[in-house]
């Protein structure tokens, strides 16, 4: 029995790659629209969703690529963000 998404298949390593470097790409974009807030990066921010929409729908029609991959890819951040956080509460050292 293989486990996680190993035997998935190429597909399946397409979904998660183009969902981390979608969200790769969401965080920059964040990033350098707070950075420096401007009207007009404010009015980008509507389009980034739409772009992330766009990617997905490409990914998931054209390339069918399974949607949980996508998903998986899209969360590794956050999960990368957890992680960081869970080991900052049980290892800091206040001194």
């Amino acid at each position: 029995m293989e486990w996680g998404i190993a035997g998935w298949g190429g597909l399946a390593a397409l979904g998660v790659a183009t969902g981390a470097a979608a969200a790769w790409a969401n965080f920059r974009w964040l990033e350098s629209a707070f950075s420096r807030p401007t009207p007009a990066r404010a009015g980008l921010l509507g389009l980034r969703l739409a772009v992330l929409g766009g990617v997905g729908y490409v990914m998931l029609k054209v390339f069918a690529v399974t949607p949980v991959t996508f998903l998986i890819g899209l969360l590794t951040a956050a999960a990368a963000a957890l992680g960081e956080a869970l080991y900052q509460l049980i290892y800091a050292r206040i001194s």
